[in-house]
């Protein structure tokens, strides 16, 4: 027998997740920073994974989720890391620019 109080709960999980899911999103695309950038992508995966487990799913997915969002912050680590020695910088804006800069040189005969 379903609970109103059991519904209630669901609910509220699988909206606390999904807002997560949209957090996680905006902060992506509109970050200008490289690691904010890779946070936000890493709530919103997390919001993903905590909906899987709100809705019941299995326990494979879960980890699955888990395990790469483990592995796509260590990923993502590496690449802002190269970014700062690359770059001197992790602002969107600094690389944008040193890429402009070093793609006017490569053009000058």
């Amino acid at each position: 027998m379903v609970t109103v109080a059991r519904l209630s709960v669901e609910f509220v999980l699988i909206a606390g997740a999904s807002t997560l899911v949209m957090i996680g999103a905006a902060a992506a695309l509109l970050s200008g920073n490289a690691i904010k950038r890779v946070g936000g992508i890493l709530i919103s995966g997390f919001g993903a994974v905590a909906s899987l487990a709100a809705i019941g799913a299995g326990s494979g997915p879960v980890v699955a989720g888990v395990t790469l969002l483990f592995v796509y912050a260590v990923l993502g680590a590496g690449i802002v890391v190269r970014l700062q020695e690359s770059y001197g910088s992790i602002e969107a804006p600094d690389i944008d620019a040193a890429d402009a800069e070093d793609d006017a040189r490569e053009r000058r005969p």
